[in-house]
């Protein structure tokens, strides 16, 4: 048996794990989310097939680091059962983003990357998704992030975003979110107010999802991102209105304070301004935020290459703004070569796993 193979687990909700034999790299499909039975079991499926085929046992097995990922279960239950002697590699989640970045495009320096996303299980034990970091090999520094805010259901927001509305603007979310039924409102702000099943989080993908459900464009969604999606389309690049926002700082970390930008989108919605506009206007506020942060980062690291990643960055309008408020700055913007969704994550894992077990 080899001795230098290792398994890349990846996400749980766009699952593509990968194993590694040497220099020889092999990437297991597409599968949608692992809680789905039918695609947990292609994806072990797929696992003993692979490993079977090139005849090694992984000494190396990277996971991500959240407790109740079903791959992360399925990872130490396969180190607890037949591969006793190989190692485990817990992963930030957000740090795998980034390192997908590193991995793709053969990046050997230092990078500050921007993992903007749905959530992913922090170091601290919160819901991460609106991240700053400095990642060089096995390493990362978060060094801002988005305002943490309840989010009441935990995922249930995922399909009910009027919740992550309520998340942020408490009662002053009540007259607004007017198609919702009045007892759900109050069961909501009773968890937000008793911290019931209500995790705190900075993901930056549940801001896309309360903007839409504020707008009444998605308050009830059918699919993931049904919201974000239909909040794009209502983007005009001619609308350069952005919203005012300030930071803090805790324990060495800037802290991007958003409840601000739904405070002034309140404030044009009494004031009849169009979808449109206040669309624009959020999406440009979430860029200006980006560019102005890893500007101000750069050139306090002295780092010019900026990495982004994470499924929100599947917003061509908010990349292309990103770019273009970053175009006379002296930073050069890099992303996945492939997806900057999920499905790059079993990458990250791999490079960090191999940097570290390099240490």
């Amino acid at each position: 048996m080899s001795n230098n193979t290792m398994l890349a687990a990846g996400a749980d909700i766009k699952n593509r794990f990968l194993i590694a034999k040497g220099s020889v790299q092999y990437a297991g499909p597409a599968l949608g989310d692992l809680a789905d039975t039918r695609y947990f079991i292609q994806y072990k499926k797929h696992i003993t097939r692979l490993l079977k085929k090139i005849s090694s046992k992984p000494r190396i097995i990277a996971h991500d680091m959240h407790p109740g990922y079903v791959s992360s279960q399925y990872m130490r239950t396969l180190h607890e059962t037949i591969l006793p002697d190989a190692k485990l590699f817990p992963i930030q989640h957000h740090h795998a983003h980034i390192a997908s970045i590193l991995y793709e495009n053969t990046i050997t320096k230092p990078i500050i990357g921007v993992a903007f996303d749905g959530t992913g299980y922090g170091t601290d034990g919160a819901l991460w998704g609106g991240e700053f970091l400095l990642v060089e090999g096995s390493t990362f520094t978060r060094l801002a992030h988005c305002q943490y805010h309840p989010m009441p259901g935990g995922d249930r927001v995922v399909f009910e975003p009027w919740r992550m509305v309520m998340g942020i603007l408490g009662n002053l979310g009540y007259s607004v979110l007017d198609t919702v039924p009045e007892t759900e409102k109050k069961l909501v702000q009773s968890m937000i107010d008793h911290r019931i099943n209500t995790p705190v989080t900075s993901s930056a993908g549940r801001l896309f999802d309360a903007a839409a459900a504020l707008l009444n464009l998605c308050r009830y969604a059918a699919y993931e991102a049904q919201g974000p999606i239909d909040l794009e389309k209502r983007t005009d690049p001619a609308i350069t209105v952005s919203y005012p926002y300030h930071r803090a700082h805790t324990n060495g970390c800037s802290v991007i304070i958003t409840k601000e930008i739904f405070l002034h989108m309140l404030r044009d919605i009494k004031h009849k301004k169009s979808q449109v506009h206040i669309a624009t206007a959020f999406h440009n506020t979430i860029a200006m935020i980006i560019a102005q942060t890893v500007q101000q980062l750069s050139r306090s690291l002295k780092i010019r290459t900026v990495g982004l990643s994470g499924g929100v960055f599947l917003n061509k309008f908010l990349y292309n703004r990103v770019r273009q408020y970053c175009a006379r700055s002296n930073i050069t913007i890099v992303t996945n070569t492939s997806t900057t969704n999920d499905l790059n994550i079993a990458q990250g894992q791999y490079y960090v796993s191999c940097n570290a077990s390099k240490n």
